[in-house]
């Protein structure tokens, strides 16, 4: 399949057209509902006319995008492209033009000529004298020649600038863009649209960007953070996290539920892992999500069984005693390491029972004085600027890390439930 592309608005290319491919012109420019497919007698003659003149003799049917003008400019309207954005953008490419085409101007002729109107013109007399280029054929293959004032309208590094510019300037014309080069003769002829989404199901199988790391909540982020760029500094670089005070989200494992199933539905691009504390909360709001089908590109996790967790203090109605926590009562209070834990009596932290979760049967438990144990890691980790000695001290978060890293490493399913 080719990459080649071609838009024009009426009789005036795109000049950067390219740079974007065609699928990102079907994606933003375009809709299904523009897509024509039509023999050669009956397809429209503006567009094959030009797809004529690239070919050694005519094709038996032509499958192209068209839509009014008018539509697109709101469609782009909508993006942001605004008049004042586009005529700002025009201007800063105008200057740059006039100042390296004065160096290459002969003092007398139509380059200075060009160039002394280029220097003083404004945007709207720009765009009336592009119209007018237009209605009077001054173009070649829908392009300008050297010196042309349409030039101007390469300038914009931005070829949605470009096109935004074109369709106020043509606004009662039609935009267009021939896609026969898309399909083989044996090819069952569907909308571009369609081709893009079988390509990008195709490409989200391969790893694309950073890996973004979503955690129950603010706390939880600002320790992972710190604890991967302290323990695994070359790695760190490698994990985005969600901006919980930036944006004001508010955190919790149904929560975490909702936003990995809203990121999914959104086709996010980039591989997502979703962290679920090693608790009654978390194992319920990952049985919750059972039903969804979710892409190879998403990992749902809960933080990993762990030694320490297999054997801890625990405190109920019955009073204090020790029992296995994983999967009822580990939070990320308890990767923090003993030290952090242990109070001042030198004892571990109780976790404590609190409400019944009825949806995998079993009660959730919570550390003691949380806000201590995280303020104790957290000091620990800026104090010791060894990353082996802290992989060493606190083998739980290196476990918990190491869990990160591998998350992508093998062909598991996207939700493992514990």
């Amino acid at each position: 399949m080719s990459d080649d592309v071609e838009v024009y608005v009426g009789c005036i290319a795109l000049p950067s057209a390219e740079i974007l491919g065609w699928r990102a012109l079907v994606d933003t420019v375009f809709t299904e509902a523009d897509f024509v497919s039509r023999p050669r007698a009956t397809a429209h003659r503006q567009l094959r006319e030009h797809a004529d003149r690239y070919r050694d003799e005519p094709l038996a049917s032509y499958h192209y995008l068209r839509a009014p003008a008018r539509t697109v400019r709101k469609r782009l309207l909508i993006q942001g492209y605004t008049t004042e954005f586009c005529a700002q953008a025009w201007d800063i490419a105008r200057r740059h033009a006039v100042e390296l085409n004065r160096r290459w101007a002969s003092p007398d002729g139509d380059s200075a000529a060009a160039l002394a109107v280029m220097e003083s013109i404004t945007y709207e007399a720009w765009k009336k004298a592009v119209a007018e280029a237009a209605r009077s054929k001054q173009l070649i293959a829908g392009r300008h020649q050297p010196w042309d004032l349409l030039s101007l309208l390469d300038g914009p590094s931005d070829p949605f600038v470009q096109l935004a510019m074109l369709t106020e300037i043509e606004a009662r014309s039609t935009v267009w863009m021939d896609c026969s080069h898309l399909y083989e003769d044996e090819d069952t002829v569907v909308p571009p649209q369609e081709l893009a989404r079988e390509e990008q199901a195709e490409e989200a199988l391969y790893p694309n960007g950073k890996i973004i790391v979503l955690t129950e909540g603010k706390s939880d982020t600002r320790i992972i953070t710190a604890a991967l760029r302290a323990f695994y500094p070359e790695y760190a670089d490698l994990y985005q996290f969600i901006d919980f005070d930036e944006f004001r989200i508010e955190g919790g494992a149904s929560l975490l539920a909702g936003m990995v199933k809203a990121l999914s539905g959104a086709r996010v691009q980039n591989r997502l892992l979703a962290l679920f504390d090693n608790d009654a909360a978390g194992l319920e709001a990952m049985a919750s999500l059972k039903a969804v089908k979710f892409p190879r590109t998403v990992r749902l996790r809960s933080l990993p069984r762990t030694e320490l967790a297999a054997d801890y203090p625990t405190l109920g109605p019955g009073g204090l005693t020790r029992m296995d926590v994983n999967g009822s009562g580990a939070p990320l209070e308890l990767y923090l390491g003993r030290s952090s834990l242990t109070d001042a009596a030198g004892a571990l932290r109780p976790i404590r029972w609190k409400e019944w979760k009825g949806g995998v049967e079993r009660y959730q438990g919570v550390v003691q004085d949380k806000d201590a144990v995280a303020k104790a890691f957290e000091t620990a980790i800026q104090g010791t600027h060894h990353p082996s000695a802290l992989r060493k001290r606190f083998p739980e978060m290196d476990l918990l890390l190491r869990s990160i890293f591998d998350a992508f490493e093998d062909n598991a399913p996207p939700l493992d439930l514990p």
